[in-house]
């Protein structure tokens, strides 16, 4: 079992560390006084041989070998090998110990989803609990030597009470050489599923959610696996090991102390226990024993993971969940403080110098001089208008309110001579027709089509209260007329009883065949006429042509955002429209008649 110490460094104290060094279980001297005990008589040996055995001239070469040695040490980078290696090492040791599987959140499940009071239900439940520790216990047994010693073939785990004879002989018929620890992984599916037929789970949800966490159960064995498979690469194991035994093989010879009669460098003083040369044995021999211990913690070592307790643990919590504590908790009771808005626990004597107030912020206690905290009059700047900061203002937009019911339509003179376009001077007067393969979709990028345009020399500069748009809006008319009279049928008496849009005029000129009418918050209904007329459906901004032999009086048109919009008829000239994009979803509700406002309403000039 793992050796803990954290209650005894729960609080820094004078030596609190070293009271840990003399502690013999999990310590580094019971993994390291081996080794340190066949270094030290090495040592001695070398030590005895130079300063007995030897004759002054097998002295000389045994002098120049050992500086000769004492130079090679210094050229193995020990500690970045070692050190990059256990960091390697303890990440893994981690990461296998948060791969056990716990069977706790998974009972939990199974004593919430699988109802029924009664004996089938119990076995129901029980059932899928012991299916959870076989799984574990197949996966520790393939990977733990401990845990094999404790259940050395599958009759053990019969016999320990873990799986059936009848599991066994559909166990045996599973014909599989890769490792079948899986086996009970399906049998768990097969059980809720069952149970989801029989009704005890209540829906789909509460069944994906179960197998769910029993896949998360699952996977954490496949990974244990995995980690016994996959282990860190053998040649860096070998480097670093090899890298180790050389360097101390070296410092027999490199650190013995030579006559200091003869004077050689860093050989002034003559000792006879090699301090730091044991110290250095014992911290990276050390270090090297830590890797050892932790690169497969599922052994027997002292700070290996116990696994055998591992299973007796689930178990018993697994059961009791399931089972014993199923839908059963104490009585519903008030709390001791029912009563009281700031509820507060109380401190015994030994604690009572540990409570501590809470953080406020650490800016609450700052005192701040009275005289500075006064507010003062700050000074209006006033900007420059000078000659480069000029600027263009974009096209105004059309007096349009969304809270009231009427918006203006600035309306210039209309023309009856043929159709033309009618554009602002310095936007698209001077355009260009192109005729070339392709140049419909080029004309209409830059704003001239010739098939939309009657006379592109006809078009001319408009009036100068005209308001200049991005884009000009081309009524769409491939088939030439004569003459386009215009055709407008205006009805003041049928508002919304036909028809569900209504357009609000107010105090605007609408120049009609020659007349001014004038409309004081009047509504306004454009009808559909027979055929040779243009239709205009807005908001989606497409004009497109109509002609048909009948049409339905009252009936509004529908864009293609199945919206309803504005109708115009008659063989009207190309419209100019800007469009405006809500700023919020607000603006799509009327303020009066609670009626939808078309908040794409354009602006419109007939011409």
């Amino acid at each position: 079992m793992t050796v803990t110490y954290s209650l005894h460094v729960s609080k820094a104290r004078l030596c609190g560390f070293a009271k840990l060094l003399v502690r013999w279980r999990g310590s580094i001297y019971k993994l390291l006084y081996r080794e340190m005990l066949i270094f030290i008589f090495l040592y001695y040996f070398l030590w005895a041989l130079y300063r007995v055995f030897l004759n002054e001239n097998q002295k000389g070469t045994f002098e120049k070998l050992a500086i000769y040695c004492e130079a090679f040490t210094e050229l193995i980078p020990l500690s970045f090998v070692l050190g990059f290696y256990v960091t390697i090492v303890v990440g893994r040791w981690w990461n296998q110990f948060l791969a056990i599987p716990w069977p706790d959140k998974c009972s939990m499940l199974i004593s919430a989803y699988v109802n029924g009071a009664d004996e089938r239900g119990r076995i129901i439940r029980r059932t899928l609990a012991r299916y959870l520790n076989l799984m574990s216990a197949l996966t520790f047994q393939a990977i733990s030597p401990a845990v094999k010693k404790r259940f050395p073939t599958i009759d053990h785990l019969i016999e320990a009470g873990l799986m059936t004879k009848e599991e066994l002989r559909v166990y045996d018929e599973v014909l599989m050489t890769h490792g079948k620890w899986w086996v009970p992984a399906q049998w768990f599916t097969a059980v809720a599923t069952r149970a989801r037929r029989e009704g005890r789970i209540k829906d789909d949800v509460l069944l994906k959610h179960l197998l769910d966490e029993m896949h998360v159960f699952r996977g954490n064995c496949g990974l244990l696996f995995s980690f016994d498979w996959i282990s860190i690469p053998l040649v860096y194991t070998q480097v670093v090991t090899l890298a180790i035994y050389t360097y101390f093989i070296a410092t027999l010879m490199g650190r013995q102390y030579l006559n200091p009669e003869k004077g050689y460098p860093g050989h002034e003083i003559d000792l006879y226990v090699p301090v730091f040369t044991l110290l250095q044995f014992f911290f990276y021999m050390g270090w090297l024993k830590v890797a050892e211990q932790l690169i497969n913690p599922f052994g027997e070592d002292d700070d290996d993971f116990e696994l055998n307790w591992c299973l007796d643990r689930n178990l018993q919590l697994s059961y009791n969940t399931v089972d014993v504590m199923h839908q059963r908790h104490p009585l519903l009771v008030k709390d001791a403080f029912w009563d009281e808005s700031e509820p507060q626990l109380p401190y015994t004597r030994s604690s009572f110098n540990l409570r501590t107030q809470p953080h406020l912020g650490s800016a609450m206690n700052l005192d701040v001089n009275l005289e500075e905290a006064e507010f003062i009059q700050m000074e209006t700047i006033m900007e420059d208008d000078k000659d480069e900061n000029n600027y263009s203002s974009p096209p105004r937009s059309p007096s349009f309110d969304l809270g009231h019911s009427n918006f203006v339509l600035d309306t210039p003179t209309r023309r009856t001579s043929t159709c033309s376009i009618d554009a602002d001077s310095t936007s698209l007067s001077r355009s260009k027709i192109l005729d070339f393969p392709g140049s419909k979709f080029v004309n209409m990028i830059i704003g001239s089509n010739r098939e939309l345009s009657c006379s592109i020399d006809s078009v001319k500069d408009t009036q100068s209260n005209s308001v200049s748009t991005p884009f000009i809006l081309k009524s769409p008319c491939p088939k030439r007329r004569s003459s386009c009279e215009p055709s407008l049928v205006i009805n003041e008496t049928r508002m919304s009883a036909e028809s569900p849009l209504l357009t609000s005029l107010s105090q605007e000129e609408i120049n009609v065949g020659g007349e001014n009418l004038e409309t004081e918050d009047q509504h306004v209904l454009y009808q559909e006429k027979p055929p040779d007329h243009c239709i205009i459906k807005i908001p989606d901004l497409s004009v497109v042509e109509e002609e048909s032999s009948s049409g339905s009086r009252g009936s509004s048109p529908v864009n293609d955002f199945g919206l309803p919009g504005i109708l115009i008829e008659g063989n009207i000239d190309p419209v100019v429209a800007t469009p405006y994009e809500p700023n919020t979803s607000q603006e799509s509700l009327s303020s009066s008649d609670s009626q939808s406002t078309n908040i794409y309403s354009p602006l419109i000039k007939s011409v």
